[in-house]
Formats: structure tokens, C-alpha cells, sequence
């Protein structure tokens, strides 16, 4: 079987099972919707690689592929949770919400829960508004320079962040003149690292050259692109 498509596992030293998440949300209940994400990227791209296609990380853009992987947080800490459960409402905010706290779980925009999302970037994430809440962080890596193809690394979650920002948190980008690019605000990341539910120990070991050039090329590839905001 390719490379590519291997199932990464977590790492048992990477998690602070003592951290101290909002609404009872627990350290093992992430571990549980991450292990759904590497269950499902191996299952789908197995089947996609033997019938001819690319992976999904190949065949996907960028900010769709950032749309699925933030879709399947969410639904693997909403299946495993006793407390928390994904927002009913369709494009609800937040992601998650308390039980019971909204009718039928259901709330176009509200005050409690946690807003989720994922990036392959580790700085630079944005959204829409300044916003005041809880944000969950999902940085994960993809290979898509390694050629061939079939070394290329399987995808992985590498750091889960999670802390309540303020609206002050944020820096408006807005947008250049004549850019149809819709404004955004960008997160400062201080309060989120210093919040860290899972790291990849070998995350903080230094970039190769070979790495800084695929992140470069991405970064390149997704200019203007809403991926940070999925």
C-alpha cells in the first residue's frame, strides 16, 4: 500500500490530559475525534487510490480540504461527548454548543460553546468578524510536494489549541483596493499557544528545507483563499 494513504498514530506523550477545557469537554474525548479523522482519511483515500483517483488532499482545494477536516473534528467530539454536541442549526455558530442549553441543540449565533477550525498554516488564521469566545484550533499536515506521489507523508494532526479569545484578540485585515476578497480578521495566536490540548512532539523540531518549501508553496497556492476560515 502507498505511503500516503498509511494511518498516522497520535502520539501518547502529546496530550495535557490535565488541561482544563470549557463545558466538561475532555482531553480523551479530542484524542477519540482525531482517531475518527485518521480512520476516515485512510478509509476514504484507500479506496480512492486503488480506483484510480488521487487522495482527497490532492483532489480537494485547499479550503474544502480545511472544510472536511474541521466537519470531522466536530462531529467526533459531538459523538463522544456527554456535554457538548454540534450546533443543529445549519451554519450555526458556534460549532459546538452546551446540551440542552439551546432549544433542540439548535442556535443560529450565540454566546456559549466553542467555534472550531482547521489549518495546514501555523499562524495567520482568520475569520470573517472579531469575534469573543472559545476558539478550537486544529493544525494538521499535508504533504503535496513529495513526489512521487505515493511517498508523499499521510496527513496528521500535529497541535489542537483551544482558549477563549476576546474581541481584542483580533487584528481587522480588510482587503486591498479592488480585491474581491471578502474582509477577514486575523487571530493572534498568543492566547491559543499557550493553550495546547495535543502537540506532535516532533512538531517543534526545525523545518527542513524541504518542508519550508512545500509550506511556502502552499501558502502561495491558497493566497486569497478562505481556507483558515473552515
Amino acid at each position: 500500500m502507498p505511503k500516503y494513504i498509511d494511518r498516522p498514530m497520535l502520539h501518547p506523550k502529546g496530550f495535557d490530559e490535565a488541561i482544563e477545557l470549557p463545558y466538561g469537554l475532555r482531553a480523551s474525548e479530542i484524542k477519540a475525534a482525531i482517531d475518527d479523522i485518521y480512520d476516515f482519511l485512510y478509509t476514504m483515500n484507500k479506496f480512492m487510490v486503488e480506483h484510480g483517483w488521487e487522495r482527497l488532499e490532492e483532489t480537494l482545494s485547499a479550503a474544502t480540504f480545511s472544510g472536511v477536516i474541521s466537519e470531522l473534528f466536530v462531529a467526533g467530539v459531538s459523538k463522544r461527548s456527554a456535554t457538548i454536541i454540534a450546533n443543529q442549526y445549519h451554519n450555526g455558530r458556534p460549532d459546538l454548543i452546551p446540551r440542552g442549553v439551546y432549544p433542540d441543540d439548535k442556535c443560529p449565533r450565540g454566546d456559549e460553546g466553542i467555534e472550531v477550525k482547521a489549518s495546514r498554516r501555523s499562524a495567520g488564521w482568520q475569520g470573517h468578524n472579531k469575534e469573543s469566545g472559545w476558539l478550537m484550533m486544529c493544525q494538521y499536515s499535508v504533504d503535496i510536494g513529495t513526489e512521487p506521489a505515493s511517498e508523499r507523508e499521510p496527513t496528521r494532526v500535529v497541535r489542537v489549541l483551544c482558549a477563549r479569545l476576546d474581541e481584542s484578540d483580533w487584528s481587522f485585515s480588510g482587503r486591498k483596493e479592488g480585491s474581491r476578497r471578502t474582509p477577514t480578521a486575523t487571530i493572534s495566536k498568543v492566547k491559543l499557544i499557550a493553550s495546547v490540548v495535543y502537540l506532535e512532539p516532533a512538531y517543534g523540531a526545525a523545518p527542513s528545507k524541504k518542508k519550508e518549501a512545500v509550506e511556502a508553496e502552499i501558502v502561495a497556492r491558497d493566497e486569497g483563499s478562505p481556507e483558515q476560515q473552515a
